[in-house]
């Protein structure tokens, strides 16, 4: 059961529906599942391994928060990180990933063109999942599953934001050059494109923030439960 109820939280997470800071209060989420207490605190304790969920003593958990710097800092990371994932799946990647690929990108098509951002926050994911799959390292893949675990609360976020989601185009073309350069099995400028997409998801990020005047989470507590 505390598995399933993690996976059921995870999702709240990397959804949006819980965002960075957010109050994770055990009574209510028991309510929200009709399950006991118990299989809801162990099923936090298993997010704030992941670092999904920072675990506070004597204190409600919360929805693992950056401050700008950190923020900064895990972009930068991700992007390096991303970037030999594209460059290693252009040279490494099998055929029938390839059609998956193309096919992906058929789909953000449409997907763009009808702004829709639940569908695209699933397709981003699926997107990046491929290229980690077509690097062909397991030690890679592990890695970058776990840092964009970590930051998914503020990717997620950029696709329920008004402002982002009202040009999926941008996501969309991004995804569509980084493709390309996979397909075209042209390693470098796969990672160099990849690079550039991930600092321009930072960049929205910290536009939004300081056009909201909304301090990242991590420089303010939200006390928001479900």
């Amino acid at each position: 059961m505390a598995h399933t109820l993690r996976q059921k939280l995870a999702d709240l997470i990397l959804n949006g529906e819980l965002k960075p800071g957010d109050r994770l209060d055990e009574h209510t989420l028991a309510e929200r599942f009709g399950v006991s207490r118990t299989p809801i605190r162990e099923a936090i304790r298993q997010l704030g391994v992941s670092g999904l969920i920072e675990i506070r003593p004597r204190r409600s958990a919360v929805v693992r928060s950056f401050d700008r710097a950190e923020l900064s800092e895990a972009f930068e990371a991700m992007g390096e990180i991303e970037a030999l994932c594209a460059s290693l799946a252009a040279v490494r990647m099998n055929e029938a990933e390839r059609l998956r690929l193309r096919a992906l990108i058929t789909v953000s098509q449409d997907i763009s063109a009808r702004t829709d951002r639940s569908a695209a926050l699933e397709m981003d994911f699926e997107f990046h999942g491929l290229l980690h799959d077509g690097a062909r390292n397991w030690m890679l893949k592990t890695v970058a599953e776990e840092t964009r675990l970590r930051i998914t609360p503020y990717s997620a976020a950029l696709y329920t934001m008004e402002s982002y989601g009202a040009d999926l185009g941008r996501p969309h073309r991004q995804h569509t050059a980084i493709a390309e350069a996979v397909l075209e099995r042209d390693p470098e400028r796969a990672a160099a494109l990849m690079r550039e997409h991930i600092a321009q998801s930072l960049i929205a990020l910290q536009t939004f923030f300081d056009k909201t005047a909304t301090l990242p989470a991590g420089e303010k507590e939200k006390d928001s439960v479900l």
